[in-house]
């Protein structure tokens, strides 16, 4: 329990910069996760208590392109995110400074690695899977860090919502990918890793790929705008919580509900009648319930894996399978539930 949340402290830790050349070394307390830009300041000193237990192993192909980023100058659009606070916008208009960042923030795209000049196989495509789950969770770090009000949270609760929220996330991003890039047709999970109805049978999820595919031609047949996916997706970090609540969970909803008032504000830019923002609010709500089921089978479906995992040759990136083997069971026991709009 305590490695995985090491970890997750430590791709949210931002420590001072480390003067040595020693990101490879388990002794060393700074990890160039801690490298990763932040857009809202906050004290180092709530992350003191949270040492650095070792390196994280096989993310060190990564290293390069996040440090690069990280150490770019600050932009006009980060140095507005950084006054940014998650409220009503006087003046709002369909441009408004909250969408803007959600724009600057988005994760660009992630290769999973995949070898595609080898035979399709059951191990050969979960494991490469795996490996990109585990670089998209690095971006999604990222991406959760410089959120408005995100960096507010308890660090308990930062880390938590990463944790239990993570599946839905990749499966949305996911799901408008292949909108986007293939018409829906396929499941475009990485530019190098994209899955035709044979690889779907191949990797033995066929009935969740089929879920995840019918996802993906809702944005279409709903005609979702990008300026709504990256609010809704925005709002998915904050839709899964343990049963018993949050360190801080008045915090919590009051997140939450701003998060929400920003997306009937994005509806209400092109539609000025309310019964048709509300039919529109209705649509939008009802796509981000639908996401909490797919994710729960592959929650199943991972966990189940992982266990038999030396048995049929797939691997897993040590911190997937330490988020997999500790906040995955958390989820499927129902100690940790979705917050959904609609009664199920």
């Amino acid at each position: 329990v305590l490695a995985v949340a090491m970890h997750i402290s430590l791709l949210l830790a931002v420590p001072k910069p480390c003067r040595n050349d020693c990101w490879t070394r388990s002794s060393c307390t700074q990890g160039w996760f801690s490298r990763l830009p932040c857009y809202f300041p906050l004290s180092s000193s709530v992350f003191s208590s949270f040492p650095i237990a070792r390196k994280l192993k096989k993310l060190g192909n990564l290293k390069l392109q996040e440090e690069g980023e990280a150490s770019s100058t600050t932009s006009p659009t980060e140095e507005t995110a950084q006054k940014l606070t998650v409220s009503h916008i006087e003046g709002y208009e369909c441009q408004p400074i909250f969408l803007n960042v959600l724009e600057a923030i988005e994760p660009g795209v992630v290769c999973a690695g995949h070898d595609n000049n080898q035979p399709d196989s059951f191990a050969a495509l979960l494991s490469s899977l795996n490996e990109l789950g585990e670089r998209q969770l690095v971006h999604v770090v990222k991406w959760a860090k410089a959120l408005p009000g995100f960096r507010n949270l308890h660090v308990d609760d930062q880390m938590a919502v990463i944790q239990y929220s993570w599946m839905g996330l990749m499966v949305f991003a996911m799901g408008w990918r292949s909108f986007t890039n293939v018409n829906s047709r396929m499941l475009y999970f990485a530019p190098d890793l994209v899955f035709n109805e044979y690889r779907m049978h191949k990797s033995r999820m066929y009935s969740q790929c089929v879920r995840m595919r019918h996802l993906s031609q809702e944005f279409g047949w709903l005609q979702i705008t990008p300026q709504e996916f990256l609010c809704m997706k925005a709002l998915l970090l904050f839709s899964i919580i343990p049963v018993d609540g949050l360190k801080n969970q008045k915090f919590f909803d009051e997140l939450r509900m701003n998060y929400i008032k920003e997306l009937d504000r994005i509806i209400a830019c092109k539609r000025k009648n309310p019964t048709s923002c509300s039919r529109r609010f209705y649509q939008l709500t009802k796509l981000l319930d639908s996401v909490q089921p797919i994710a729960r089978e592959l929650h199943q479906f991972t966990f189940d894996l992982l266990i038999k995992s030396h048995m049929v040759s797939v691997d897993f990136p040590e911190m997937m399978a330490e988020i997999i083997s500790v906040q995955v069971p958390k989820i499927l026991s129902g100690k940790v539930k979705p917050i959904y709009f609609h009664t199920q």
